[in-house]
């Protein structure tokens, strides 16, 4: 089943990554839990979660952030310059994909 995108500019970004990953390039997105990073609690009463009073007390970080690793064929460490944090998915496609291609082609990486 072929997938249909309504959203094009997400699916030229996915066309590159697809591409990519095609040539041994390897692409993640971690969700960070920010409960398990101190910046968020639960509320013992009402089992919400709230901002940690001291760090976040404005909820100003969200409650799951997401951060990009792009590894080149054949190396196990990650490309420092497209390692960033997000507060959603799509915000992080929209940052990579640019920079990824920039990236690729100034790097001379066309295998």
């Amino acid at each position: 089943m072929k997938f249909s995108w309504a959203n094009k500019p997400l699916e030229v970004q996915f066309d590159l990554f697809h591409n990519l990953v095609k040539k041994g390039w390897k692409i993640e997105l971690e969700s960070i839990d920010q409960e398990g990073n101190g910046t968020w609690s639960i509320d013992k009463e009402t089992g919400l979660p709230i901002p940690d009073q001291n760090i976040n007390k404005f909820g100003d970080i969200p409650l799951v952030t997401w951060t990009t690793y792009v590894y080149s064929p054949k190396s196990e460490d990650w490309i420092e310059e497209l390692n960033a944090s997000f507060d959603s998915p799509l915000e992080a496609y929209e940052w990579l994909a640019p920079r990824l291609e920039k990236y690729v082609n100034e790097k001379r990486w066309n295998q």
